[in-house]
């Protein structure tokens, strides 16, 4: 009924954000850990500030999650596995990719669209006060493949890229899966893998390409951090281009999603 419909909601809501509570935190503990991994001062300097940066957020979701709701729901496993690999991945890469550019970008998507749909006024400014800094953590990512991945050999080149699709792929194919918010369905009656089979019965390839259409849809975010980037050449381009219009992607310019939102909110403090 819509009660039961209402409250479900809520929860869906719930599972979102306690998941950008547990990005945030694993955000903090890769930021502190580059610190030891960086050569160049002034990059050590902005890992230390990035985790002051996210010991913040991490703070505001807290808070937040715990006025609306009391505690935070676990983290799903699909997220878990990603960040634990990330933070104690003995590569600079993938925790520069994997954090700076594939999570941050999921962040960015996902702040832009609760800053839009969001009824909440206290989430919509705690969204783009994040958002300030967010922007720039995803351009420190951007700015080190700009600076490093034209430097590495052909190999080492296919290796990064190779496995940035397979961690989008991940993330695409699991990411909502509702297996990930199995913890929800039971209050309600209702069994996970029935939502599954319904959810595969309704999203088509087709409805996929059509939800990437949007700015702030999530994984188009992605798949344009990652061209921008030069970590999507003609190697793999074919891969993403089954949900995305590449070349449209490629003539939309560097500018993010969200940039605006982040401006604005640097221009209210």
């Amino acid at each position: 009924d819509e009660g039961q419909r209402i409250a479900l909601a809520n929860e869906v809501t719930r599972f979102s954000l306690s998941r950008i509570l547990h990005g945030e935190q694993g955000a903090l503990s890769l930021s502190a850990s580059l610190c030891h991994v960086l050569y160049d001062p002034g990059a050590q300097e902005y890992a230390a500030n990035q985790a002051r940066e996210e010991a913040r957020h991490v703070t505001a979701f807290s808070r937040y999650v715990g006025a609306r709701w009391g505690t935070p729901l676990p983290v799903g496993a699909t997220l878990g596995s990603l960040m634990n690999e990330l933070v104690l991945a003995p590569e600079v890469y993938k925790k520069l990719i994997g954090m700076q550019m594939l999570i941050e970008g999921l962040a960015m998507g996902a702040f832009a669209m609760l800053y839009s749909h969001a009824r909440d006024p206290l989430l919509v400014k705690l969204t783009q006060l994040v958002m300030t800094d967010e922007a720039f953590h995803h351009k420190f990512g951007k700015i080190w493949a700009d600076r490093t991945i034209p430097k590495l050999s052909e190999e080492e080149q296919n290796i990064i890229e190779d496995w940035a699709a397979s961690c989008f792929q991940t993330l695409l194919f699991n990411l909502v899966n509702p297996e990930q918010k199995k913890i929800l369905y039971g209050e309600f009656g209702l069994e996970w893998q029935q939502v599954q089979a319904e959810m595969i019965e309704a999203i088509s390839d087709e409805k996929r390409r059509e939800d990437m259409k949007e700015s702030t849809n999530i994984f188009r975010v992605l798949i344009k951090t990652l061209l921008k980037a030069g970590i999507i050449t003609e190697r793999t381009k074919a891969f993403y281009a089954v949900y995305v219009d590449m070349d449209e992607l490629k003539g939309e310019g560097d500018r993010m999603v969200g940039d605006d939102i982040a401006e604005d909110g640097i221009r209210y403090l």
